[in-house]
């Protein structure tokens, strides 16, 4: 019996880690790929001198979760796909070749298509916060009615970050 456990325990051992869940948001979970996504195509930067970017991108991505269930629920209008194509391609042009897009793409299990979405959705949720909390707000303002929102939605959310940081 003994030698079965040791077997099975270096067998664990030398298992790959393919993903791990850093947080969920209500039902919805936040992976390390989603993480290393946000980071590879710089979709969330973490400002300089943060000391810990993967909490900080976690977080980023934990207040877009938020943020995008309230989009899904007043389905605001669908972005023009050209929009969506152009910064498809700007993220192209920034990783330096079709190649190392493609790469990237491979790196961090993402699809194009789902990039796609991704960018579609950023699109949405700024088209529903423009909406909602208009326009033609100072930016200070606006920035501190949206930080407000999403503060209320945390507090009605069920959230759980399985992160310990670095």
């Amino acid at each position: 019996m003994f030698t079965v456990l040791l077997a099975l325990a270096l067998q664990q051992s030398n298992a790959t880690i393919i993903d791990r869940i850093m947080a969920v948001v209500g039902t919805d979970p936040i992976v390390l790929s989603d993480v290393t996504a946000a980071k590879e195509f710089h979709l969330v930067e973490a400002p300089a001198g943060t000391a810990d970017p993967t909490a900080y991108v976690l977080d980023q991505l934990i207040r877009r979760a938020l943020m995008l269930d309230e989009v899904d629920r007043f389905q605001p209008p669908v972005p023009d796909e050209s929009e969506i194509t152009a910064k498809v391609d700007a993220l192209e042009r920034r990783a330096g070749s079709p190649a190392a897009f493609q790469s990237a793409l491979e790196v961090t299990g993402m699809t194009r298509d789902q990039l796609r979405r991704y960018i579609r959705d950023d699109l949405r949720i700024r088209t529903y916060l423009l909406q909602r909390f208009g326009a033609d707000r100072p930016a200070p303002e606006f920035a501190a009615a949206v930080d407000s929102w999403v503060a209320d939605l945390r507090r009605r959310t069920q959230i759980s970050v399985l992160y310990q940081g670095t």
